[in-house]
C-alpha cells in the first residue's frame, strides 16, 4: 500500500513493532536507539531529522526495555519526508538492521498522536520460573505480599509504594510461567525485577520477556 502524500511538506510518521532477542538483550536503551539511528542512515529512505545546529533523525522509542529483558513487543516511531511503499520501508530498514532485531509490524499513524513515551499506561511482562521455583511458590510469596497495606521500594533515594503500580498477574501451573501487567506511566513505573527481588527470587535466573505495550 502507498503511503498518502503529505501536504505542505508535512512527514510522514511510521510506527514500527519489533522484537529484540538473544544477545541483544544486553545492550541499553540508548545504545539500541543509537543502533536504529545507525540502521535508519544505511537504509538510504529520505528520513526526517530535527531542527536546529546540530540535526538528528526524528526518532522516538516507547519505554526503555531494561538489560537483560527480551522482547517481542518494542515500538518506535520515525519519519520520513516523503510517501513510500510500506513494503519498501520493512524491506529496506530490516535488511539495516541485526539479525536479533526483527520487524513484526509497520504502518503509517498520524501526526497529531502523542509520543510513545508520554501515552504509555502499562506493560505485559511474560517471566519463566527458574526451576527451584514453582509456580505455587511464587503465587503465595505474590498473595502474602499483595495482602500487606503497602509494598515500600527504595529507587534514587525515594521510596515508593509499588502495590498500586502492579495491576494483574495470571500464573500458569504447568508450564511455570507468570504473565504480569505493571504500570509503566511517568509517575508510576513499574519493573518486574524490582518485584521478583521483593519475592526473593534472583531475576538472573529468570526469562522475562515484554509481550505487550499498552496506550
Amino acid at each position: 500500500m502507498l503511503l498518502g502524500v503529505p501536504m505542505n511538506n508535512i512527514p510522514v510518521r511510521i510506527r514500527v513493532r519489533y522484537s529484540k532477542v538473544g544477545n541483544l538483550r544486553f545492550i541499553g536503551h540508548l545504545d539500541t536507539q543509537r543502533l536504529f539511528e545507525r540502521a535508519l542512515r544505511r537504509s538510504g529512505l529520505p528520513l526526517r531529522y530535527t531542527q536546529g545546529f546540530k540535526k538528528h533523525i526524528r526518532l522516538n522509542l516507547a519505554s526503555a526495555l531494561p538489560l537483560g529483558f527480551i522482547s517481542t513487543a518494542e515500538l518506535l516511531d520515525f519519519w520520513l519526508g516523503e510517501p513510500i511503499e510500506e513494503q519498501e520501508i520493512w524491506q529496506r530498514l530490516q535488511s539495516a538492521l541485526p539479525l536479533e532485531i526483527r520487524i513484526n509490524d509497520l504502518k503509517q499513524v498520524e501526526n497529531v498522536l502523542p509520543s510513545l513515551q508520554a501515552s504509555l499506561l502499562s506493560s505485559e511482562y511474560k517471566i519463566t520460573l527458574p526451576k527451584l521455583v514453582t509456580s505455587e511458590q511464587f503465587q503465595q510469596k505474590l498473595e502474602q505480599l499483595l495482602a500487606q497495606p503497602g509494598i515500600p521500594i527504595s529507587r534514587r533515594d525515594k521510596t515508593i509504594d509499588y502495590k498500586p503500580l502492579i495491576l494483574g498477574y495470571s500464573i500458569s501451573t504447568e508450564e511455570s510461567v507468570v504473565n504480569l501487567r505493571l504500570s509503566s506511566t511517568p509517575t508510576g513505573n513499574a519493573r518486574p525485577d524490582d518485584l521478583l527481588q521483593l519475592l526473593g527470587i534472583d531475576p538472573a535466573n529468570c526469562m522475562i520477556e515484554r509481550v505487550g505495550l499498552n496506550f
